[in-house]
């Protein structure tokens, strides 16, 4: 990869796998799947879920709970730093968990950490965003997943 005809160092996971700033910022970024029960009606509380019937929520609707993470819209990455709250792991599921875990989640995380560790190391390319602003990003519609207003053209940077 070339910038301005000069070389960038491509960082390889060895590299970024200790930088926990990465780690925590990924954490923060990626903050679906029904589960249905064939055979019996399941009861919660004082509701029965007749069998059959598809229960889920969405990873958004998780990793967006007040009660777990306060100010959830805040770019706070620091909340995951030290002691905190143990529900935070338990909500976290951008990749679902258990017997639906997504297969390639070893393979993507190794690739944001390698993107994101080139990116972002100290002294690389300043980024700047092109054409776009705050509100391409966040989500304003729902689909199972936030998806971003109906006229957005793309994220765009420039390095430089």
């Amino acid at each position: 990869m070339h910038q301005g005809g000069t070389p960038v160092r491509i960082s390889s996971f060895n590299t970024v796998d200790d930088s926990n700033l990465v780690d925590i910022r990924i954490n923060r970024v990626l903050r679906r799947q029904a589960r249905i029960s064939p055979d019996i009606d399941l009861v919660y509380k004082q509701w029965v879920i007749p069998k059959g019937t598809a229960v889920g929520i969405s990873a958004h609707t998780m990793h967006m709970d007040p009660g777990v993470f306060p100010e959830p819209c805040k770019f706070l990455p620091e909340r995951w730093l030290g002691s905190y709250d143990p529900r935070m792991s338990r909500n976290f599921v951008p990749f679902s968990k258990g017997s639906r875990a997504c297969w390639g989640k070893q393979l993507a995380w190794s690739e944001m950490f390698i993107v994101l560790g080139t990116l972002f190391r100290p002294n690389g390319s300043k980024m700047t965003a092109a054409d776009c602003d705050e509100s391409d990003v966040v989500p304003t519609r729902s689909c199972e997943i936030g998806l971003p207003k109906k006229d957005y053209k793309g994220l765009r940077v420039t390095l430089g």
